[in-house]
């Protein structure tokens, strides 16, 4: 019998032809233990089903391309009697179970739906009750209804679609959705929905983010066999609606789904298509460029960051900014697995992003969540590393992405970094790589299943250190020429084991890839703290009166002296100053000098400076300076830690106050300690 575990470790094991249990380990973060136990009901499930076993020789996982292939035709026709469903999911398929029933549930239903004994379903409701009060929804039971639910039917949906997009991440996710609608056999809807959407879609060549489009089916199969549908929409709600082209689409496509679901309907399908549209156009949405205009300079602003590229950036940001802008305006929920992961690989940047992105939050006037603020990470995070420099061309690579634009761009990112040989493409539609001739490009690499004759590698938006891992050793086989590393991390693994005690092997695994295959690694990407950069050295005061030029002249004294930067890139930052304004000037007599790195940076630092008398930056009397800040920045992200918490440090009066009060270094670097330790 499977579990959600041992299904993942299929799932995962089915994109390979060999992997170590050493790489599957570390990926799924299992033990040995566990590894060799779900590898055992794995197996009992394949030769139930016929299908060739996975054996183990010599601490390698071999998988038979038998297995592999028959794996995407067979139908293993799970039900619950067949899996063990953890106790989260079992809430969530509840709820879409008692969303669309035919007729009143009791607990003998629940019982039956997941196979569990009466306390287990008892314990499983009470878990939905509470999740349903946070969608201001309550899950109730009486004689005459049985189990339902109370509350506003768009509150209803919205947590429906949260439950459908939290499983949708899980392994057999879809097939509990599926066991839902099997449950009241309903299950042929899917098919009817699909046919229809598609065939739709295709008559009037609308093209969407693949990912959406699949779960943007399943919401509104379920919306299908509901038989509840008092949906309603405020004026102000049906007139942004209705301003928009997609309506008419919303209109006609809602017909066809819902032929007796009344107008109301035809709204929450517009919804759903602008959620799911790849690409906009601009003339439709004129307001939502502005915005991106908005967050764009914020986000400058905030990373000290000048962008050159605007116009690509900003083009990027408002494909992604107009199904976004929609689901916060109507509190659409987003379900974002990698969320965690961007936060801790991501941090600082994480930050800044959600800062930036106030403008959204005072346009929609709702609160942003983490998932989305995920989201904007990412595409942000891609387009930093966006300029660095592809050492040769001889190779070119096609990116095929189906989870849309921000996804797309940090997937580009991660291969420039491990394949710099390889020039990369990115291609917007799966559909079109038919039409692309084979001899423009050598090798493709894709989120979803695609045929060429040319090397194809499935990869996952946000690659995991494994993953790239094993993907570097998988192109090196078919490209020999990139191989410029002659030891493996497996090998290096097993050299560093057999002769000491590892204590942390997943760590080791990690930094070693990172060693390896980080081309950003090589400028010092390790983000230093604010205390590294501002040291007794780089931090002076003056009680010397100075124009803004002359300030921040000597502001950046202990950078030239120590060679960090050449005396072109003061001359750049005041260049600068004199080009755009006041822009470093970040408020509270706060200035944050800066330049581009090719301006002349040697190494990455800062220098701080108090001047006793104010400055006039720009001889406007609103803009007192009397603390200078000078950044040398050597890329994009190495000096995002310090910044953070030097905006950490800045954004706190008390500490400010001390700041400005200071009269030795030691004692700004006590008040930096302080802010660092919050």
């Amino acid at each position: 019998m499977f579990d959600q575990r041992s299904y993942k470790l299929l799932e995962e094991l089915i994109k390979h032809d060999k992997i170590t249990k050493q790489e599957i380990l570390i990926q799924l973060n299992l033990s040995e233990r566990q590894l060799m136990y779900d590898l055992e009901k794995v197996n009992e499930v394949l030769t139930v089903n016929d299908l060739p076993a996975i054996k183990v020789s010599n601490q390698v996982i071999i998988i038979k391309k038998q297995l592999k292939t028959l794996f995407k035709t067979t139908n293993l026709d799970l039900n619950a009697n067949q899996f063990v469903i953890s106790e989260q999911d079992r809430s969530y398929l509840i709820y879409l179970y008692t969303f669309i029933r035919r007729e009143p549930v009791s607990n003998y239903h629940i019982q039956l739906l997941l196979g569990v004994s009466k306390n287990t379903a008892l314990n499983d409701v009470k878990r939905l009750k509470e999740m349903s009060k946070n969608w201001n929804v309550d899950f109730i039971y009486t004689r005459l209804d049985g189990y339902h639910f109370v509350g506003t039917e768009l509150d209803k949906r919205r947590l429906a679609i949260y439950c459908i997009n939290h499983l949708l991440s899980q392994p057999l996710g879809k097939e509990i959705i599926v066991l839902a609608l099997k449950s009241w056999g309903k299950e042929g809807v899917l098919v009817e929905i699909q046919q229809i959407i598609d065939q739709y879609l295709e008559s009037k060549e609308l093209s969407l983010v693949k990912s959406r489009k699949r779960e943007m089916i399943i919401y509104l199969s379920l919306i299908k066999v509901r038989l509840v549908k008092d949906l309603t929409f405020k004026s102000l709600e049906k007139q942004i609606l209705e301003e928009q082209s997609m309506f008419e689409h919303g209109k006609a496509l809602s017909r066809k789904l819902f032929p007796e679901g009344g107008e109301e309907e035809s709204y929450f399908v517009t919804i759903q298509l602008l959620m799911t549209l790849h690409v906009v156009p601009i003339s439709e949405n004129p307001a939502l460029e502005v915005l991106a205009g908005q967050i764009m300079d914020e986000f400058e602003k905030n990373t000290l960051l000048p962008i050159q590229n605007k116009e690509f950036l900003k083009q990027s940001l408002y494909n992604h900014l107009v199904p976004a802008f929609y689901r916060i305006s109507f509190e659409m929920p987003l379900f974002n697995p990698l969320t965690k992961r961007i936060q801790t690989e991501y941090k600082e940047l994480f930050q800044f992003v959600k800062r930036s992105l106030t403008p959204l939050t005072l346009w929609t006037g709702k609160e942003i969540s983490e998932d989305e603020i995920g989201f904007f990470t990412i595409l942000f995070g891609g387009f930093l590393d966006k300029g660095k420099k592809v050492n040769s061309e001889k190779i070119t690579g096609l990116i095929i992405c189906s989870n849309g634009i921000s996804s797309s761009i940090i997937l580009e990112a991660q291969l420039r970094e491990l394949f710099p040989e390889i020039h990369l493409l990115r291609v917007s539609n799966r559909d079109r790589l038919e039409d692309i001739p084979t001899n423009t490009y050598d090798v493709v690499f894709s989120t979803v299943r695609v045929t060429s004759v040319k090397p194809v590698f499935m990869v996952k938006p946000l690659l995991s250190d494994v993953e790239k891992n094993y993907l570097i050793q998988s192109v090196l086989q078919q490209f020999p020429r990139l191989n410029e590393r002659n030891v493996s991390v497996d090998q290096l693994m097993d050299l560093i084991k057999k002769h000491s005690e590892v204590k942390d092997e997943h760590k080791l695994y990690s930094e070693i890839v990172h060693l390896f295959y980080a081309q950003n690694k090589i400028k010092g990407m390790d983000k230093p703290m604010l205390t590294e950069l501002l040291t007794k050295e780089t931090i002076h005061f003056t009680e010397e009166k100075l124009d803004w030029r002359n300030a921040i002249n000597k502001a950046s004294q202990p950078l030239v002296e120590s060679n960090k930067i050449k005396l072109q890139y003061v001359d750049a930052m005041i260049e600068k100053v004199e080009e755009v304004g006041t822009y470093i000037h970040i408020g509270k007599g706060v200035a944050i000098p800066h330049a581009r790195p090719e301006n002349g940076v040697n190494q990455l630092g800062m220098s701080f400076l108090r001047t006793k008398s104010p400055v006039l930056l720009l001889n406007q009397e609103e803009h007192k300076i009397d603390i200078f800040i000078c950044l040398a920045a050597i890329d994009s992200e190495a000096h995002l830690k310090a910044l953070a918490q030097l905006t950490k440090i800045l954004g706190d009066n008390q500490l400010l106050e001390s700041l400005k009060s200071a009269e030795t270094a030691d004692q700004v670097i006590e008040i930096i300690k302080k802010g660092e330790n919050q």
